[in-house]
């Protein structure tokens, strides 16, 4: 059961009948997913609970490098890395580039790609790509350029095509998280990597938490054979545990799951905006399924109706209460209507 805690009040998903939960990050709707779950329990009996035996041991399950190879061909890679969770993959490349690039940090990036305290910049988005391009322009140290792929919190999708105007002869690497876009952005959800230019210059490295949308609890990094080989001799690499080999058992035999489900959830999504009224407040990108609600927008109100939304100040604790809507597989059109009829009333 997926439960939200909001205020010391602990509510369950499934609880009641009547209420509805349109909170966390499981857009493809894959932790109550029955097909799914069938194929971790094969995995389970097939490969155990977990390996924990370290990368880098002489004897290895072979669901691994399967898994891996999986990953980099349904995400248009070359080769990828998997790890025990996003964090670690994160923290990997940051550590790998840390003594020989400058760490250059775009608004909003996730905290587990610091290293300390690197205090992002307080700007938009397309006011750090200048900032960014300048100082790559500039700069005689190489450059890391760290990036999430989207805004999830303030919903908004990034474009990458502005790397061209970064100098051929700069050398450069991004390291772009896409942790809430694998599995359900690009036409088939294949995420942000095949969608950044591919450019001489500069090295693109995409890494994720595989918790969301996929629905497995690991993390992946994203790139050209030639870095994937140099992160594999990284003592962060060799001296991490795997994830369990059950669940990428399920993830490398789930695609027609994952295919169904994000038909599924596009059609959930272009359903639900058509029926709510585009009043000014609410925001949203129309192929991604989180919806900003307007400051005034009471989440209390919305749970006595039997709406369940995340509604809480994140990452920063003493930050703003963002009141947001999360749209998965898994509801149903009545539960979506309902939820529509709501928020077009007047005081919401």
């Amino acid at each position: 059961m997926i439960k939200e805690q909001q205020e010391g009040i602990e509510t369950g998903m499934n609880s009641n009948p009547r209420t509805s939960f349109f909170g966390g990050t499981a857009y493809l709707g894959m932790p109550e997913n029955r097909e799914f779950k069938k194929l971790v329990f094969e995995g389970i009996e097939r490969y155990g609970i977990n390996h924990g035996a370290s990368r880098n041991n002489n004897v290895t399950l072979d669901i691994f490098s399967i898994a891996e190879a999986q990953a980099a061909t349904r995400c248009g890679a070359e080769a990828s890395i998997l790890l025990s969770s996003g964090y670690l993959a994160a923290q990997m490349v940051i550590q790998h580039y840390l003594s020989t690039h400058k760490l250059v940090y775009a608004p909003d990036t996730h905290p587990a790609l610091w290293i300390g305290k690197p205090n992002p910049p307080k700007c938009t988005f397309s006011q750090w790509v200048d900032h960014a391009i300048s100082i790559a322009n500039k700069s005689e140290t190489p450059i890391l350029l760290i990036s999430n792929s989207l805004n999830n919190l303030y919903p908004e999708i990034y474009n990458f095509d502005w790397l061209k105007r970064i100098t051929p002869g700069k050398k450069v690497v991004l390291l772009v998280d896409d942790s809430h876009g694998i599995g359900i952005t690009g036409p088939e959800g294949e995420g942000i990597y095949p969608f950044i230019p591919d450019l001489p210059n500069i090295e693109v490295i995409v890494i994720a938490s595989m918790a969301k949308a996929i629905g497995v609890d690991a993390g992946v990094v994203l790139g050209k054979k030639s870095i994937i080989r140099d992160l594999r001799n990284s003592p962060v690499y060799a001296g991490s545990s795997p994830p369990s080999p059950g669940l990428l058992y399920a993830y490398v035999h789930a695609e027609k799951i994952y295919s169904s489900q994000l038909s599924m959830l596009r059609e959930n999504l272009k359903f639900f905006l058509e029926l709510i009224s585009k009043k000014s407040g609410i925001r949203f990108e129309e192929n991604f399924p989180v919806i900003l609600l307007k400051e005034s927008a009471d989440a209390d109100d919305l749970m006595k109706k039997g709406i369940i939304i995340s509604a809480f100040p994140y990452p920063d604790a003493q930050g703003v209460n963002l009141k947001r809507i999360v749209i998965n597989s898994s509801h149903t059109w009545d539960e979506l209507k309902n939820l529509a009829a709501i928020l077009n009333e007047e005081n919401f």
